[in-house]
């Protein structure tokens, strides 16, 4: 497996048949074009990746890889059979900037995983036993996000949609980190409950800013938003 603006891995099958399947990383909107300092890729049993890309099955394999190295390809896969396939990416410093997971069969076609911004604590080492990061919140459908919210602790995803016109700069409020997005995206940011964003538009040429819908945002700029359940906001641009 190398690490660069994409990350390969061959995978050898098991029962004595060797075989080559890409196993590929690309950074998401909202992540740099360069490739991250060092990628954890993982694989899961069970064919489930769960909420947040935060598997419940057992963990079968474990590589952490540096940007231009090689790291070992994974062994003891079953041919046929469906596993979680995760990277977790970090910059330079140890944190966390990028998580991605796809279920995948092993002996089909290329994995490709898009790895969206992360502003969690995750692991940045293979040991064993799960994330000591978080409390495990359990498996949860990653479908479109909703009032209901995970258990208090538990991992939770902030999403934001921008129309034409314009964009917006998200910025957690304890530490600083943010993000620029352009318009017309749907942005995901994986993070955890108790953190605070700091939503601002940015205005292209031609167009002024309408409005935030959702997330209990009102009319000030910017929008603060206290992360306790998953939370979707959208941006309204109107043009001039």
């Amino acid at each position: 497996m190398t690490v660069g603006r994409l990350a390969i891995a061959a995978l050898v099958l098991a029962g004595g048949c060797s075989s080559e399947q890409p196993w590929v990383f690309q950074n998401g909107t909202g992540l740099p074009d360069e490739a991250p300092a060092r990628i954890v890729a993982e694989v899961y049993e069970g064919a489930e990746c769960g909420f947040a890309c935060r598997p419940p099955g057992r963990r079968v394999y474990c590589s952490s890889v540096s940007s231009g190295d090689r790291g070992p390809s994974p062994t003891g896969l079953s041919d046929g059979e469906r596993y979680c396939f995760l990277g977790t990416a970090f910059d330079a410093a140890g944190d966390t900037i990028g998580v991605g997971c796809e279920v995948a069969t092993v002996g089909g076609g290329p994995i490709t995983i898009t790895l969206s911004p992360s502003d969690e604590a995750r692991q940045s080492a293979c040991v064993d036993g799960p994330d000591a990061s978080l409390p495990d919140a359990g498996p949860r459908d990653g479908g479109a996000p909703s009032d209901a919210g995970p258990p208090v602790g538990g991992p939770v995803v902030l999403t934001i949609e921008s129309g034409t016109g314009g964009g917006f700069l998200v910025q957690n409020v304890r530490t600083g980190r943010g993000w620029n997005v352009g318009s017309n995206v749907r942005f995901n940011l994986n993070t955890e409950v108790g953190n605070t964003y700091a939503i601002y538009p940015q205005v292209s040429s031609g167009f002024r800013f309408d409005a935030f819908e959702g997330g209990g945002c009102g009319a000030f700029i910017p929008c603060e938003l206290l992360m306790e359940r998953d939370t979707l906001v959208r941006l309204s641009f109107v043009q001039l």
